[in-house]
């Protein structure tokens, strides 16, 4: 990882976790389509650190999914409602901004690399997942559908170093966002911008 040639350029995928709690993942794929890295962080200082010590990143082309914010659905009212209300601050009810979907962990870190010139985007999980025909009929992060997931990508997308073993949801998803930086940067794929969150623009593939 010490020899890093100025004239490579790699493609990173990062899967962000809603809290410490659960695994986040990184994924860089190289110009020939292969990974040189996959592996798990979890808290905010990690992955601050990671982004800015790890060599890869400066030369990089970046994506970070947008998790979901989880919090504060004690009801199950509110976990329908949370999906399909929309209601500003205005509102009592709103009072504890339970009706806010996306969580904004870590969007400072990622609009300070911004401002410091990378190539930075966002993307939502399940409408790239879409957009490539990944999509399955299991539920989301079960083991039948991180399965499906991983197969396509090795069978489908060519990735031939994935293990036989199951990898977690988060770092199949990385590689979902790095295999979307690569396409968008050396194929016909396009990557369009379907809106802003926390001043990155957030894509998906055309």
């Amino acid at each position: 990882m010490d020899n890093v040639s100025s004239k490579e350029f790699f493609y990173t995928g990062i899967s962000l976790s809603n809290t410490p709690n659960n695994d986040s993942s990184v994924c860089i794929i190289d110009k020939n389509k292969k990974i040189v890295l996959l592996d798990k962080l979890y808290f905010t200082s990690d992955i601050e650190l990671f982004l800015e010590q790890n060599p890869y990143i400066k030369k990089s082309k970046i994506t970070v999914s947008i998790p979901h914010d989880n919090t504060l659905l004690e009801g199950k009212w509110r976990i329908h409602c949370k999906n399909y209300k929309m209601m500003g601050d205005t509102f009592e009810i709103n009072r504890n901004d339970w009706t806010r979907r996306l969580s904004d962990r870590c969007f400072d870190i990622f609009l300070k690399l911004k401002n410091n010139g990378a190539d930075i985007s966002r993307f939502d999980v399940n409408l790239l997942r879409g957009a490539y025909g990944l999509s399955s009929n299991y539920l989301q992060r079960t083991s039948l559908d991180c399965k499906s997931l991983q197969s396509a990508l090795k069978i489908k997308y060519g990735f031939d170093e994935l293990p036989d073993n199951m990898l977690p949801a988060s770092s199949l998803e990385a590689i979902l966002g790095g295999m979307f930086m690569y396409d968008s940067a050396l194929s016909n794929i396009k990557a369009k911008k379907i809106f802003e969150y926390k001043g990155l623009d957030v894509l998906n593939r055309v």
